[in-house]
């Protein structure tokens, strides 16, 4: 057994690993976990208590920071720039609670890319289809010739 393997926890479906994506304000919601697909990559959280509201069921800053990460991760692979896509605009929508135990994730769809700009949404979801929160979103695309030199570019996400 990997040291990745052994970081995952009960509850979180078969090709996910910890993802630490170098955020602080993340890590207090995390452990994230990601998982390459052809298509690009897929966030998820296992919803934990310390996620939930008091009526037993994820909070929405919970789910709606999750969103914000799917669709931010999703312009980076999009861009190849794995460097932070800021947030202009979010939109979201609450389809039902997921209940704590719950292993929630998405994967951005990218709508447009402009020079300035990327387009997305996603959908957060259960293991079985189950739609919890739906969300759309526009996100800044770093300025290439202004990145530190430690950004990774180009297919960062071990695809060739």
């Amino acid at each position: 057994m990997t040291d990745t393997a052994a970081a995952v926890p009960m509850g979180v479906p078969e090709g996910f690993q910890a993802f630490a994506p170098g955020d602080d304000f993340v890590r207090l919601i995390g452990p994230l976990f990601l998982k390459l697909e052809d298509d690009g990559p897929r966030i998820g959280l296992l919803l934990e208590n310390r996620h939930s509201n008091p009526m037993g069921i994820a909070h929405g800053g919970a789910l709606m920071t999750l969103a914000d990460m799917v669709m931010g991760v999703g312009c980076g692979f999009l861009t190849g720039i794995r460097f932070p896509h800021p947030t202009i605009s979010m939109n979201s929508d609450f389809v039902r609670g997921p209940k704590v135990g719950t292993f929630v994730s998405g994967k951005a769809r990218i709508a447009r890319k402009t020079r300035n700009f990327v387009f997305c949404s996603c959908e957060l979801k259960d293991e079985q289809g189950k739609v919890y929160l739906t969300a759309s979103g526009v996100f800044k695309s770093p300025d290439p010739d202004k990145l530190p030199a430690h950004v990774v570019r180009g297919k960062p996400w071990g695809k060739s």
